[in-house]
């Protein structure tokens, strides 16, 4: 086949023509109404289809419609009222379908078992759980706060595997084996401590599913026996932790081995009474071999940790739970050390609470025997002793019996009595102990504290400064009153009340931990009033010396607090001593208050245009700014200028274009280094442009203009700076189409001149998170930019041709990935554009803009270098398509086939059709005819341009081409 590139055309050849009668005739796209969403895979009719056949009995399904009401069950756009459809497990119309958990869960026994759990159904969501508290327990208590405790067998805290030295674990295992009794060791280290506990838990679980029961009860006793030793007291609390989480292992498996046995006589009825009695038996044992341990410590804590076996065996003398509790609460008292004392104490309460969680009473009892133990600590040379020893405070050593303490008042508290509370108040009036009246205060329900809240008050005045700090009871006083409802007529008595005590600290940290919670009381119970008051009071304390820098993070939580409770954040510049309070923060805290100023500000529902309130918005974002640079995360930079973004959304000016313009420079000046931000600014200055076009109904005033000018300029000068060239690069087409909305002809042409020259600077490929090719963006970008050229008017000095021939020169120049057919789709782009140009009348226009079929239709030199460039361009296309005819790929090749097709259609429709034509048409038609596949898309589309040239009757010449393609085939 011949190339249907030309020769070189003589002075006498026929040229390639454009037909200035073209009518361009607008076109509507017909509608029709349809059945069904085209994301629901069934129509209306399939459903009543369906709905029948589910009506019907004795209807037969056959394996397709199987499988059709199988893949609707998965589908999830499925119709919901198909019996099939995809199932909703909290769906109420499906409460009482199948459960296919209910099988395995019954097979474990676990539906009767949870029923029958008294602690189910007696705790809810205002009692916290022991093992909620064992992490805070496990990260505060420890010797070295510079290594976090891992432990393996926890299943919360901080957990991993520790590895065990072989040495250690060998000493260990022969310490279990001997038999006589064990000599103190030399004091270990709090990872030897760890080693060993880990090394206990371990060879339980292995003596156990060994069936070595002896053996296990030696190493859960030997596990008690590690509760004896304090010398690391400040670890304490937290070996009791782990400590008891051993023992609870050995407890539970002592259990469910009897519970196991117990089940077995249900499935032998023969035999049941025996098995019953053999069971029970068992447990016997269990507490005879508890009973001869001849220690104190260990013979109690092994006997808590199967206190639950005692339901197997209720009816034996003294085994009623309440008799058994009692009992070993008063052995207990046996304890020599006070602090060892209290956490066994803690450790029966605990599992008490499994077996009967309403029996408080001995609770009572045991807070009454550690308010003896401690007056007796204070009238004997103990406590001093103690203090000399561990080289430690006495508020330190106090804070040791907090967790203890705290779980004996919770599960002493939950759902109690009014009696048992004024029980326990009665306690605290008898030995003024500040850190039982903490406890007393975080674990009574917050109403009945704010509702004895002048009590409370007194009772923190009384209370010993020594066990417990001042200014942390009054923190825990605060939490409750901000969770509780105090008396209205009591909210200011009481702040008042508090702050008397308050303002008179000395330490600032002391001062501000109370202030932090109190700002929240302030805030949920006061008036907007009383929180600048309050705020005013904050800042006569942290003020003076500089305060205020070593108390950032409580300064960022009041802020945070502020935030939260006010959202208008008008009202809160408003207030004359909250800027200065966010005046007090550096670092990174800054940048925080920062970022949390800026959430407030965007997440206002009001549009405002406060000067104050746009000062601490440029203020802060400044800030904010300045703290990212080019190390920062992506992430982050993201989220700032989104957060910026909506920060400018809420301010607007109104009819006030002009101070809206001043803002949107403030802004520029501010946020240099986000192109998201100058991205909006440059679009907010558009729509100044629009605004003022509106306002002047498209007339403008010498002012306007000037205004205008202004706003162009103010886009001419912004867009270079963005870095992002698909921004920069939408911005000028965008920019410059507004420009020639307002009549600024002269920015327009400077803003589409510098577009073209960015042009370069898109890269062919962008290699982020995946290679990806920018062809089709920028085609389609050059098609927008062309579309714009058809309006422009041309240049007074350079002509009408000079922004299209830098656009060609640029395209031409451009590095396009190898096999590429952009340079050819974008050349009969311009086809159309000289199409347009070469009408009497443009096919649209801009509002008093003269385009070129004003300016130059009538003149011939026009015309004629017209035509010039129509023939060049489409040499240029023949060219690539030549070039690219012969490359073997067969993407490429499609690629070719599809811009022979496009040129035929566009010579069609925009060209003259003389000779020259004809024979170049024919000639694409056969050169896409040879590369396009029989079943492809493209062969489809050749079809049809066929069909459209023979469709073209009015034209012989077009008749001529049809059948002599149709005769050449």
């Amino acid at each position: 086949m011949s190339s249907p590139t030309p020769s070189t055309p003589q002075q006498q050849q026929p040229q390639y023509l454009l037909n200035p009668k073209k009518n361009f005739k607008s076109k509507t796209l017909s509608g029709r109404e349809v059945d069904r969403h085209p994301l629901n895979t069934i129509t209306p009719k399939d459903e009543k289809t369906k709905q029948s056949s589910l009506t019907s009995n004795t209807s037969v399904k056959t394996e397709q419609e199987k499988e059709q009401e199988y893949n609707s069950s998965i589908n999830p756009l499925s119709d919901t009222n198909n019996n099939n459809a995809f199932f909703d497990p909290l769906s109420k119309e499906n409460e009482k379908k199948h459960d296919p958990l209910s099988d395995t869960i019954a097979s474990m026994g676990g539906l009767k078992l949870i029923k029958e759990n008294h602690l189910t159904n007696y705790v809810d969501e205002n009692f916290m759980p022991w093992d909620t508290l064992k992490p805070s327990i496990l990260q505060q208590y420890t010797s070295d706060e510079s290594t976090p405790i891992q432990v393996s067998f926890m299943s919360t805290g901080i957990s991993g595997k520790v590895k065990i030295p072989i040495n250690r674990l060998n000493k260990i295992l022969e310490e279990l084996e001997q038999e006589k009794e064990e000599t103190k060791s030399a004091q270990l280290s709090q990872p030897d401590i760890i080693m060993d506990l880990e090394t206990l838990h371990s060879e339980l679980l292995k003596a156990w599913n060994a069936e070595e029961r002896v053996r296990s009860l030696k190493i859960a006793i030997q596990t008690a026996k590690l509760l004896t030793d304090t010398s690391l007291i400040k670890f304490y609390p937290s070996k009791f932790v782990i400590a008891t989480e051993i023992l609870d292992t050995f407890g539970n498996l002592v259990y469910d081995r009897i519970k196991k046995r117990l089940q077995t006589t249900k499935d032998n009825k023969n035999n049941e009474h025996l098995l019953k009695e053999q069971a029970k038996e068992t447990c016997r044992n269990w507490f005879y071999k508890i009973a001869s341990i001849r220690e104190l410590l260990p013979r109690l804590f092994v006997e808590i940790s199967i206190l639950k076996c005692y339901e197997f065996i209720q009816g034996d003398s003294n085994t009623e739970p309440k008799i058994v509790i009692n009992r070993i609460s008063e052995m207990i008292r046996g304890i020599g050390n006070p602090l060892v004392a209290n956490y066994i104490r803690a450790y029966l309460t605990r599992r008490s609470f499994d077996l009967c969680p309403e029996y408080k009473k001995f609770i009572i009892q045991l807070l009454k025997d550690f308010v003896f133990t401690q007056k007796s600590m204070e009238n004997s040379k103990y406590l001093e002793n103690t203090l000399q020893m561990y080289r430690i405070t006495l508020t330190d050593y106090m804070g040791l019996y907090s967790p203890s303490l705290e779980w004996l008042l919770q599960c002493l508290a939950h759902k109690t009595t009014p009696e048992t509370l004024e029980e326990v108040l009665s306690l605290f009036r008898e030995s003024k102990n500040s850190l039982l009246l903490n406890h007393i205060i975080s674990s009574f329900p917050p109403d009945y504290i704010c509702s004895n809240s002048t009590m409370f008050s007194n009772f923190i005045k009384d209370a010993d400064s020594l066990s417990y700090p001042k200014y942390q009871l009054y923190s825990t006083f605060g939490v409750n009153l901000v969770l509780g409802h105090p008396p209205k007529t009591q909210i200011l008595s009481i702040l008042n009340e508090v702050w008397k005590v308050v303002t008179n600290f000395e330490n600032i940290k002391d001062y501000i931990s109370v202030a932090e919670v109190f700002i929240e009381y302030v805030l949920t119970h006061c008036s907007i009033k009383e929180t600048d008051i309050f705020l005013k009071d904050i800042l006569r304390h942290i003020i003076p010396d500089k305060g205020y820098e070593s108390i950032q993070s409580h300064l960022q939580s009041i802020v945070l607090k502020i935030f939260t409770h006010i959202s208008d954040f008008s009202v809160l510049v408003s207030l004359p001593n909250f800027l200065p309070l966010l005046d007090l923060f550096n670092g990174e805290s800054q940048k925080q208050i920062s970022r949390s100023t800026l959430e407030a500000l965007s997440s206002s529902n009001t549009i405002t245009s406060d000067p104050i309130l746009i000062n601490t918005f440029l203020t802060y974002g400044k800030a904010l700014h300045d703290s990212l640079n080019s190390l920062s995360f992506q992430d982050e930079v993201r989220q700032v200028t989104n957060l910026v973004i909506n920060c400018i959304n809420k301010i607007d000016f109104g009819r006030d274009v002009e101070k809206q313009l001043n803002f949107y420079v403030e802004c520029r000046q501010t946020f240099i280094n986000f192109d998201g931000v100058k991205n909006r600014l440059v679009y907010g200055v558009i729509e100044i442009c629009e605004k003022t076009l509106a306002l002047v109904k498209g007339k403008h005033t010498p002012k306007t203009t000037s205004f205008i000018r202004a706003c162009v300029a103010y886009c001419f000068i912004t867009i270079p700076s963005i870095d992002d060239i698909f921004l920069k690069m939408n911005l000028y087409l965008v920019a410059s189409s507004v420009a020639l909305q307002n009549q600024a002809l002269s920015q327009a042409d400077a803003l589409l001149k510098a577009a073209i020259t960015f042009i370069q600077e898109i890269p062919p490929i962008l290699e982020f998170k995946q290679v990806k090719s920018t062809e089709d963006w920028t085609i389609s970008y050059i098609s927008s930019f062309i579309s714009l050229l058809v309006v422009a008017p041309g240049h007074p000095e350079n002509g009408p041709f000079y922004l299209v021939k830098a656009l060609h020169k640029v395209i031409k120049e451009y590095t396009w990935e190898s096999g590429s057919t952009a340079k050819a789709k974008i050349f009969i782009q311009l086809l159309a554009l000289c199409s347009s140009w070469s009408q009497q009348q443009l096919p649209y226009h801009i509002d008093k803009v003269e385009s070129n079929d004003q300016l130059f239709t009538e003149d011939p030199e026009f015309t004629t270098e017209l035509t010039e460039l129509y023939n060049s361009l489409i040499k240029e296309i023949l060219s690539e398509l030549n070039n690219l005819k012969d490359e073997p790929d067969n993407l490429t090749q499609k690629k070719v086939c599809n811009i022979c097709i496009d040129l035929i259609n566009m010579l069609l429709n925009v060209g003259e059709l003389n000779s020259k034509t004809a024979s170049l048409i024919f000639n694409l038609y056969n050169m896409a005819k040879k590369i396009v596949p029989p079943t492809s898309g493209e062969s489809v589309y050749l079809k049809n341009t066929l069909s459209y040239i023979g469709s073209l009757a009015d034209s012989k010449m077009c008749q001529d081409i049809y059948n002599k393609i149709n005769s050449s085939s």
